[in-house]
């Protein structure tokens, strides 16, 4: 017997049809020509009728039974998960796109039919239980294999054809990613891509940036990170400055010596860092010049105009060639990082990933030439 009231076994209950939508439909058994009038009257109504929109928005067809329940779980799980990952109800709500009532609805129907707690809420935030720890390692596992089995589907019907556009700071975009573009270009030539060079950090999903190269990891929960190399922060100048000004034995004695400054904005301060005895510091200098372009304060250090902190891998032509020295070895700081930064709602795209991967292998094919010559030093 069926469990619906007046249907037997194998026989399909029919959904009545929407009041708004029968003066859509032809009579039973009408003959419809294709492409006439009643046709599309008839397509609008079977439409209307499969597809329903909720209170927030949502557009969901008229599954039944299993598959109902089951597009129901998928959706609870993934709202469960990005309000981990968010930190809490609103978060994830802005995050979704979704009323945060929304967002706490699905997850308290999903702790219903779990049957078990998933999160502990206090006032001012939310932490996981056991069962909601482990629910949440293994559905972010579910979600991410979900969408790379969707995403292996589309891209393998799909040509790889269309634009990318990638942010880096100047000296870097010169010297390896616009290189590494014309080969991409080469092997891809249905993607064109726009490389800006800007040694300002760039809002990259506000400016609709695909990847941006930068230093430091990616903070931002919308954004993922991919390491390309570690460099060395060194203090240069030249031979011929040291020789008129003497070299500085201590941070503190930069105040005495004119540096020369990178930043973004307009004024002469810097952020320099250190670290001696395994502890950190960061010295705010003062330069006697400062430019917005990253590369300037190494020409001018070669001039013989002053010290600058920089990167190893932007003066070690000219260490090699005697040009500049460095100076405060001893207070080397830790090695920064640099990424391949790219926002969430791109992971899924087979142009970015193979841009990415790309990247990646060609900083792995060069990490031992970056480091300094017989040196056991961090990569550079």
């Amino acid at each position: 017997m069926s469990d619906t009231p007046g249907v037997e076994d194998g026989e399909e209950k029919k959904a009545p049809t929407p009041r708004g939508l029968r003066r859509l439909l032809p009579p039973e058994g009408a003959f419809l020509p294709w492409g006439g009038p009643a046709a599309k009257k008839c397509c609008i109504a079977v439409i209307l009728g499969y597809l329903r929109i909720s209170k927030n928005g949502l557009i969901s067809g008229r599954l039944s039974g299993k598959w109902s329940k089951s597009m129901h779980a998928i959706t609870q799980m993934e709202i469960f998960v990005e309000v981990v990952r968010q930190g809490g109800f609103s978060a994830a709500a802005r995050s979704l796109g979704l009323a945060p009532s929304v967002v706490a609805d699905r997850v308290a129907g999903l702790e219903k039919r779990l049957g078990v707690p998933l999160l502990l809420r206090t006032t001012r935030r939310q932490s996981l239980t056991e069962a909601g720890e482990a629910y949440f390692q293994e559905a972010s596992r579910i979600i991410k294999d979900f969408h790379a089995l969707e995403s292996r589907i589309v891209d393998s019907a799909t040509a790889l054809r269309g634009t990318l556009r990638v942010t880096a700071p100047n000296p870097l975009g010169q010297r390896w990613i616009a290189p590494f573009i014309g080969q991409f270009a080469s092997s891809h030539p249905g993607i064109a891509t726009h490389l800006t060079l800007d040694d300002r950090f760039a809002d990259i999903v506000a400016q609709g940036f695909d990847i941006a190269i930068r230093g430091g990891p990616a903070i931002d929960s919308n954004l993922i990170g991919h390491h390309l190399f570690d460099t060395r922060r060194v203090v240069v100048a030249s031979p011929a400055y040291l020789d008129r000004h003497g070299a500085p034995g201590h941070p503190d004695e930069l105040a005495a010596h004119r540096c020369l400054v990178f930043n973004t904005q307009s004024h002469l301060q810097a952020e320099w860092r250190f670290e001696h005895a395994g502890a950190a510091r960061k010295l705010r200098v003062t330069g006697a010049l400062a430019a917005t372009d990253s590369g300037l304060p190494v020409a001018w250090a070669v001039a013989g105009l002053g010290l600058a902190q920089k990167s190893w891998w932007e003066v070690s032509d000219h260490l090699a060639a005697g040009r500049l020295v460095t100076v405060l070895d001893a207070f080397e700081p830790e090695p920064a990082s640099f990424y391949a930064i790219h926002p969430v709602s791109r992971r899924q795209s087979r142009k970015v990933a193979l841009f990415v991967e790309g990247l990646v292998a060609l900083f792995a094919e060069m990490e031992g030439g970056l480091r300094p010559s017989g040196s056991s030093a961090p990569p550079v």
